[in-house]
């Protein structure tokens, strides 16, 4: 009877966009203490976000709900648009905002107020997609 070595994963590479204050550090915490997850990034607008992409595009962009809903909507379509390998989580005030943020481009959302677990169970469905993937290139098509 033979065991198997496990294979151990890459980090999934995760970025950050959040006004910068205490939400910021704490969303950076949770996610940091996320087994399987890297955060490479913490932004606080969506502007600096892009820019920062260019150089490292990460496999997971979480938006942060405090965002200016045209700042979400233009980085959910500039990222789907340039990035379109990068997942967009989406944080929400209500389960009302789900579908405006699935409209905008967002591939999931999670309630503000969620706990670790749906986190972890969020970001479960994308590190099977996302792993070892953290050197996007941006599309060639609109560049």
């Amino acid at each position: 009877m033979s065991e198997s070595t496990p294979q151990l994963n890459p980090p999934m590479s995760m970025a950050l966009v959040s006004r910068p204050g205490i939400l910021q550090q704490s969303l950076r915490a949770s996610l940091a203490a996320c087994p399987g997850v890297e955060v490479v990034g913490a932004y606080g607008d969506g502007l600096t976000a892009l820019n920062a992409m260019a150089e490292h595009a990460p496999a997971l962009l979480v938006i942060d709900c405090n965002l200016l809903d045209e700042e979400v909507e233009a980085l959910l379509a500039a990222v789907k648009l340039h990035y379109a390998a990068t997942h967009c989580v989406v944080l929400i005030r209500s389960i009302q905002r789900a579908a405006w943020a699935r409209t905008c481009g967002a591939d999931a959302t999670i309630p503000h107020g969620a706990s670790m677990q749906e986190l972890m169970a969020v970001l479960a469905r994308f590190q099977g997609t996302s792993i070892g993937s953290n050197k996007h290139q941006p599309n060639q098509q609109g560049d």
